[in-house]
């Protein structure tokens, strides 16, 4: 038996930092995948280079009371087009893909909460594991807040040359100044709510921004207050960051902005020695699909 699942990345997060008591993050999926084929073999294949996509396999067969000689049988394929280590959810496209799965391979469904708790035993995990936008404390596996709106956005990704090891970056300890921009981060959410309420796309980039200037205080964005500037000057909804990664998104509705005219620009600005690689990109339903099986 074959089964073919995918999970998308996501360009960093539209908001991230302290709410309330504790971290919070709204990740957004965009439509580049990490696609897994788990099927039974005799000599299964695995890339070692992956090893937490084979313990979501080991943990997610122990959830459902399979033994780990049913995974020793399996083979783990993935093929990802996530660029790794720059805050697009890579890993977790692999672990929740892989996940989901091997329970469609013993003929089950991991429900999100529950794909949630698997995912974050491993790792901190990226909201991207949902269907709509959600308010996730991605430290614990828990979510707090869905909200019923696909904002229709294009996204012009920034990706640095930069690769930023989150487990590593976890270690440090940013309290003090996640502490100090709470007021701006729930200032955020609260902007980010009232554009969920009334489907209003400004509000959207808005908040995205207003997190991303906040976050300049743990991880700071090269050039950035010039990328919103020229975000700005051409209309865009807003500018967003990957709280713990290095690339930057220009928020823009679908088809409605000239995208020459936003890199010429950008490229007079001299942006482009900080940030290599450009390209557009969807915001879209998250969430794994299975394929096939």
């Amino acid at each position: 038996m074959r089964i073919k699942a995918r999970c998308p990345a996501s360009c960093g997060e539209l908001l991230q930092g302290m709410i309330g008591t504790n971290e919070k993050l709204i990740s957004y999926p965009v439509d580049i995948f990490s696609q897994v084929v788990i099927e039974e073999r005799k000599n299964p294949k695995r890339d070692m280079g992956r090893k937490k996509a084979i313990e979501a396999m080991y943990k997610t067969l122990a959830y459902f009371g399979e033994s780990q000689e049913t995974g020793d049988s399996l083979s783990i394929e993935i093929q990802s087009d996530i660029p790794i280590a720059k805050g697009m959810a890579s890993s977790t496209a692999d672990i929740a893909a892989t996940a989901a799965a091997t329970a469609a391979l013993l003929g089950k469904r991991l429900e999100g909460d529950t794909l949630a708790k698997i995912c974050v035993s491993i790792e901190p995990t990226d909201s991207t594991i949902y269907e709509g936008l959600t308010l996730f404390d991605h430290l614990r596996g828990i979510r707090l807040e869905s909200f019923d709106w696909n904002p229709e956005v294009d996204v012009l990704i920034l990706e640095s040359d930069h690769v930023l090891d989150t487990q590593v970056f976890r270690k440090s300890d940013y309290s003090k100044e996640r502490m100090e921009v709470q007021p701006r981060v729930e200032e955020a959410f609260r902007t980010f709510k009232e554009g969920a309420l009334k489907k209003d796309l400004s509000l959207l980039g808005m908040a995205a921004t207003i997190s991303a200037l906040a976050n300049q205080r743990i991880l700071p964005k090269n050039q950035l207050e010039e990328i919103i500037e020229t975000a700005n000057q051409y209309g865009c909804l807003g500018v967003n960051v990957a709280h713990s990664g290095t690339v930057v998104g220009i928020l823009m509705e679908r088809d409605k902005t000239d995208l020459q005219q936003i890199k010429e620009a950008l490229k007079t600005k001299n942006i482009f020695q900080h940030y290599h690689k450009v390209y557009c990109t969807r915001m879209i339903h998250g969430g794994v699909r299975i394929i096939e099986e």
